[in-house]
């Protein structure tokens, strides 16, 4: 096959699929993954690129034909994808029984999942952390949010306390701090969903504009922001003096003991690992929210002003 043009360096995300309708009753638990899209990233090994995609009953993988106007959902064709052996509808990604599988659609070049070759028309079993590869073209695959009804390989939570029973949200407020679209907007829909009001922003700086507006009754938070750490955040927040305690859950890919030890460290009522499950994470916010924490104690005078980061963080 001729080769195309040589691979752009790029960093594609957040491709635009289909919203998924969401019901209007609120509930804090049960249907809430029912009804939530995966969110799944492909990391194309050999470059710094990801594609990041909410599935929703199905989507393709492939690569663009401009003649035809086709593009697939998960479009390959920047990564030189003609030249691998790419074909235009190469396999498809469905969700059955709540579990992510994989078909190859009678593919030039065929689909391998962690080395072993797809027969095509057959279905796969696909989790996080499995290696795709389409004719040559590798993907590795992660899992960002899952339903919590799989047995997705997942960091548990932790948190300073004992979990309680999930409470709805009765429209108390809840900023969420997610720099991935998707994400965010997941998290978004599921605690809406669940009864709570819901202020969605995409790096620190904005944070602050809506904490020098009113302390929310909770926060949402990653680690890895584009413009600061997030645990920069957290400790400005503990050091304000607030009349109730705020409950802060940082939810983040960088799952090592050390990055989890220094968010509890820092002020964080509860780390939890991605993947996670739109359902526990709900809960997690009830749970935290209703132990209503004592007033915090008073704080020094705040010195200083958040320390931002070199360059920007990794997604």
């Amino acid at each position: 096959m001729p080769p195309e043009a040589s691979q752009p360096q790029i960093n594609t995300r957040h491709l635009k699929l289909p919203a998924v309708d969401v019901p209007a009753t609120p509930s804090a638990t049960g249907p809430l993954d029912l009804k939530r899209p995966w969110v799944v990233e492909f990391r194309v090994v050999g470059t710094a690129s990801t594609l990041q995609a909410r599935v929703g009953e199905a989507m393709v993988i492939g690569r663009g034909d401009t003649a035809s106007g086709f593009a697939p959902e998960v479009d390959l064709t920047p990564f030189d994808a003609f030249a691998k052996g790419v074909s235009r509808k190469h396999a498809l990604i469905t969700i059955k029984d709540q579990r992510l599988m994989v078909r190859d659609l009678n593919s030039t070049n065929g689909t391998r999942l962690n080395n072993v070759l797809c027969k095509p028309g057959e279905e796969y079993r696909l989790r996080h952390g499995n290696e795709l590869m389409l004719g040559t073209l590798r993907l590795q695959v992660s899992f960002a949010v899952v339903p919590a009804l799989t047995d997705t390989q997942r960091v548990p939570t932790a948190t300073k306390e004992t979990a309680h029973p999930t409470v709805s949200g009765n429209g108390k407020r809840v900023l969420v701090i997610e720099d991935d679209h998707d994400v965010g907007n997941v998290f978004r829909m599921a605690l809406e969903y669940a009864g709570y009001k819901v202020l969605l922003v995409n790096d620190v700086t904005k944070a602050l504009g809506v904490l020098f507006q009113g302390m929310p009754d909770a926060i949402i938070l990653d680690l890895m922001l584009p413009d600061m750490n997030g645990l920069d955040l957290v400790r400005y927040v503990r050091k304000q003096k607030t009349p109730k305690h705020i409950p802060m859950l940082v939810v983040s890919g960088a799952i090592g003991g050390f990055q989890m030890n220094q968010a509890l460290a820092a002020g964080a009522d509860a780390f939890m690992g991605k993947p996670v499950a739109v359902e526990e994470l709900v809960e997690a916010v009830g749970n935290a929210v209703k132990r209503g924490a004592p007033p915090a104690p008073p704080a020094p005078p705040t010195t200083g002003s958040l320390t931002k980061q070199a360059g920007p963080s990794p997604a």
